[in-house]
């Protein structure tokens, strides 16, 4: 999923990625994780790199959600997060 929006006058393109849980017991929830990894350039135009959305340790932050990763990578691109 990919969600062209406007931040402070930028134009940024968030988008989600879902990356499965991989658990012994499949009935273990959550079943799959969310990252977000934003751009600059329209990412549908050719080959553009996007930034990944990290934890402090460098690795992809992982949300339970995909509203919860849009939220955090809008908040982080506002500079509140």
């Amino acid at each position: 999923m990919i969600e062209h929006q406007n931040i402070d006058g930028r134009d940024v393109w968030l988008k989600v990625d879902p990356h499965p849980a991989n658990r012994e017991n499949p009935n273990i929830i959550p079943t799959e994780y969310f990252t977000a990894t934003y751009y600059t350039q329209e990412p549908l135009s050719g080959p553009i790199t996007g930034e990944t959305v990290t934890d402090d340790d460098g690795t992809p932050k992982l949300f339970e959600s995909p509203v919860a990763a849009l939220t955090f990578a809008w908040k982080r691109l506002k500079g509140s997060a």
